[in-house]
């Protein structure tokens, strides 16, 4: 039997994720994470502040840590109510830059009215070959993203899948398998191939791919309207959010 839904796990899974692919050291206000060998990635380099007792203390050290080791310090939000007004002051103190976000985090909950493509063939992607490489380099963010991939396809729970059309990569997306909870990544479909549905039926595939492996719960977050519909037309529903997504960093 599945266990039911549940936000505060699926946030609990959200802050962790990045621990597959960096070093992360716990404190007693947080988390932090990091990784030397890929300085550029955001996603890899972040601390997050669970713990609002001395906030001015946490910011201070988490500064200290990534300009010691040569990082722009950046912080996450703990998708906890009202905490950017608990931190904010402190951040604003230690000049910070704050960006707000529209994201959202979804969950599949029913069923999808999308169908496969027959001209995209997809299939899990256990290592990187040279084209992979440059084709994730040039058009989906670049040698930082790369980095973040090969460690990830280091962990067995890590499922990346390919959509191929006529032997040429097309499009991306990846599952990460968590304790009962499990996370979309890497959604992505090339210019040259956006408009033929290739992004909806690697979605729908996704969907499948996982139902067969697992009955975690399969959950995303997204602030682009148009992959936002194609999540819904997949069977994700939104999660009531009484949090803001935002990131705060310091050159």
């Amino acid at each position: 039997m599945p266990i039911p839904f549940n936000v505060k796990r699926m946030i609990e899974t959200e802050l962790r994720f990045p621990q597959r692919f960096t070093a992360m050291v716990s404190k007693n206000w947080g988390f932090i994470f990091w990784n030397e060998g890929n300085k550029a990635s955001h996603d890899s380099n972040h601390a997050i502040i669970t713990d609002f007792i001395g906030v001015e203390s946490s910011v201070r050290e988490l500064e200290f840590f990534y300009k010691s080791k040569g990082i722009q310090p950046r912080l996450y939000p703990s998708l906890q109510a009202n905490e950017l007004e608990r931190i904010s002051p402190s951040l604003n103190n230690h000049g910070f830059t704050i960006e707000m976000k529209e994201s959202e985090y979804f969950v599949h909950d029913h069923e999808s009215i999308l169908h496969p493509v027959d001209e995209l063939h997809i299939e899990r992607i256990k290592k990187l070959d040279i084209d992979m490489m440059e084709t994730i380099a040039v058009e989906f963010g670049g040698d930082w993203t790369i980095k973040v991939v090969e460690k990830h396809l280091m962990h067995p729970s890590y499922h990346l899948l390919g959509g191929f059309a006529n032997g040429e990569l097309a499009s991306l997306a990846s599952v990460g398998i968590f304790a009962g909870y499990s996370r979309v990544d890497d959604v992505f479909t090339r210019d040259k191939f956006r408009g033929k549905g290739f992004a909806g039926a690697m979605i729908h595939n996704l969907v499948n791919y996982h139902r067969a492996i697992t009955d975690n719960h399969l959950y995303l977050y997204s602030d682009n309207p148009a992959a936002i519909k194609i999540y819904e037309k997949a069977g994700f529903s939104r999660v009531p959010q009484d949090f803001k997504t935002w990131i705060a960093y310091k050159e």
